[in-house]
């Protein structure tokens, strides 16, 4: 007599396999505006504790790609989106982006001599603000710059709309 498979078993090979596969690539259909477009992203290699979230890697890379206002993962499966593949390489933390040449080298200007005045060298010069950072902690100090000036911008254009409603409605709507 033939001898009949553990079932049991085959699920969880089945299943192994299906993990295995969603390791390699992970895919989201992103819908993006200004202009519209629809994409079935695609992430080659995409493993666990990458840089970023994969669904935040698809938005990103598509709306740089094809200079869209906005983009968002829609909801759903992806074997619903009927859109072009768009393929995105996955990279790890603090690996520079593939697709992205480095930067040439800029050429150091020739420091001047500095008169002796036996102090010794004075303190190390800031670096500009547009150059990228040197430290872990440079790049936490930029980036929470960057969200207190967004929060700012967010919270000024809140304040000015809620103004101009109120401004509207107490007049009756006279001064709209």
């Amino acid at each position: 007599m033939g001898r009949v498979g553990n079932p049991v078993g085959a699920v969880l090979t089945a299943l192994v396999v299906l993990s295995v596969g969603q390791a390699l690539a992970q895919e989201y259909c992103v819908a993006c505006s200004g202009p519209d477009a629809l994409y079935r992203c695609v992430i080659d290699g995409a493993q666990p504790r990458g840089g970023q979230p994969l669904q935040m890697l698809c938005v990103t890379a598509m709306a740089k790609q094809g200079g869209h206002a906005t983009c968002r993962v829609t909801r759903g499966t992806v074997f619903d989106c009927d859109a072009p593949v768009k393929r995105v390489p996955w990279a790890p933390v603090g690996a520079a982006p593939p697709s992205e040449p480095a930067p040439p080298p800029m050429a150091q200007p020739a420091a001047k001599p500095e008169p002796a005045t036996g102090a010794g060298p004075g303190p190390a010069p800031a670096p500009a603000p547009e150059a990228p950072p040197q430290t872990m902690v440079d790049l936490a100090k930029q980036a929470n710059e960057k969200a207190a000036e967004q929060m700012k911008k967010a919270g000024d254009s809140v304040k000015d709309a809620t103004k101009k409603t109120w401004d509207c409605m107490f007049s009756l709507f006279t001064r709209c």
